[in-house]
């Protein structure tokens, strides 16, 4: 894999986390209460990056993949 592929699925995928968590973020009203909540939202920040980043990564294959069958 090249660098700029790396880059580009860092790029997306932190973009679609600020975009998708900023929504998530605005629209919760547990925000407003205690600490325990807003570390499972900072746990779902961290999965969905993860998700977004393997998938933008490997997103060519992914789709080669889902062609063949």
């Amino acid at each position: 894999m090249t660098q700029k592929k790396i880059l580009s699925a860092f790029a997306v995928a932190l973009f679609s986390t600020v975009f998708v968590g900023g929504i998530f973020y605005l629209t919760d009203n547990r925000f407003k209460t205690t600490e325990d909540d807003k570390m499972f939202s900072w746990g779902f920040v961290v999965i969905y990056f993860s998700g977004m980043f393997i998938v933008s990564l490997f997103s060519e294959r992914l789709m080669k993949l889902f062609k063949k069958n």
